[in-house]
């Protein structure tokens, strides 16, 4: 496109690029105002003169890059001697051309030239924008992971998450831990599906069991609260969330658990590894009603609790099968580990990579874990 009031130096531009590249099409304007009233939606390049009757000097340019900075521009101009080419370029020209100095070749490089640096730079300036998203949405989703309410060591906690997604940092799984003066009250839960959808409703859903919670309301109220939340803003009625709600007594003499369609924590004394036997109901948004009664626990000596959800179990127990890896093999590992006297913070990510190695691979679900235990336990 070219935006020039002298229809001889229009005419000698045409001829120009016809003679180096018949296939280029000029679009021709002879003031600045009819350009940017009739902006043609394909123009590549603005060959733009500097002497316009409603535009002369830099102001052509600077009014041009406001209203279409996206497009590169190459300045066209009869005065040399007083510099205005330079000052055309640091305001935001890609090139500057003097009129009677240029041939066929020269000006078709120039204005192929400006068009692959306003593309390299319009690359760039998406690149930056993409990378500030990114940033942004870290910030937001580790915003969005729990910071545990719990006062002085009482006892020892680990928390781990890993996104089935590689780009994100918040799954659909979902934990936290809040004490209160009835005890310290833990969570674990897994909405079904991936996703950014999945992971906000998990959020959703842990703000509601923490202020329910802090409320003081018991489990079953607790429970159906949470059931009516997700069922109030879940995207798809097909949407549900499995959750395991454990409490520890204040004097951590004895554990009440509610499993909701949730696998069941392992407790760990000594070298033995076991699941907590307790009967579950069904997974969130199918209670119907039912009574919520916890299943109470003693805990005595040493111990160590370990919450999980199914990610980490489900994947396959040797590459290329269809075996699951399950949870007999996740116990196995975890008395293993705990044998080896491995440092309780590190157990977590040491059974994910346990699994991956027999499932050949990354896991593909989300996985979220909660380890606690008594202090004697906890090295």
């Amino acid at each position: 496109m070219i935006v020039e009031d002298d229809a001889g130096d229009t005419l000698l531009v045409a001829e120009m690029l016809s003679d180096v590249d018949p296939d280029v099409r000029l679009t021709c304007f002879t003031t600045l105002q009819a350009a940017l009233d009739d902006w043609p939606a394909d123009a590549d390049c603005v060959l733009l003169d500097l002497g316009l009757p409603d535009a002369v000097g830099l102001s052509a340019l600077e009014k041009l890059r406001v209203q279409v900075p996206e497009v590169p521009v190459v300045v066209l101009t009869g005065r040399l001697e007083d510099g205005i080419g330079p000052e055309a370029l640091a305001a935001g020209a890609q090139d500057f051309l003097v009129k009677g100095q240029v041939d066929g070749p020269a000006l078709e490089r120039s204005l192929r030239y400006a068009v692959e640096r306003g593309r390299a730079t319009a690359y760039q300036r998406d690149l930056v924008a993409a990378e500030l998203r990114s940033q942004e949405n870290t910030r937001l989703q580790r915003g969005l992971l729990p910071n545990p309410i719990i006062g002085a060591a009482k006892l020892g906690l680990a928390l781990f998450s890993r996104p089935g997604s590689e780009r994100a940092l918040l799954g659909g799984d979902f934990y936290d831990v809040v004490e209160t003066p009835t005890g310290i009250h833990l969570l674990i839960g897994d909405v079904s599906g991936h996703g950014p959808d999945e992971a906000a409703l998990g959020v959703a859903l842990r703000i509601a069991w923490r202020a329910l919670v802090l409320a003081g309301l018991d489990a079953a109220a607790v429970l159906r609260g949470v059931e009516q939340v997700l069922l109030a803003e879940r995207n798809d009625d097909e949407r549900f969330a499995t959750v395991a709600m454990v409490s520890l007594s204040p004097s951590l003499s004895h554990v009440e658990v509610v499993l909701c369609g949730h696998p069941p924590p392992m407790l760990v004394r000594g070298d033995e590894v076991s699941e907590l036997e307790v009967d579950a109901l069904p997974m969130l948004t199918m209670l119907h009603g039912r009574s919520v009664e916890p299943v109470t626990v003693a805990l005595d000596g040493a111990w160590g609790l370990l919450l999980f959800t199914d990610g980490l179990i489900e994947g396959g127990r040797t590459p290329g099968t269809t075996e699951r890896f399950g949870a007999q093999e996740l116990a196995r590992n975890l008395a293993a580990l705990v044998a080896k006297e491995t440092a309780r913070a590190e157990l977590a990510p040491m059974l994910l990579a346990e699994a991956e190695r027999c499932h050949g691979g990354p896991l593909s679900d989300d996985v979220a874990v909660l380890l606690v235990g008594s202090l004697d336990w906890w090295r």
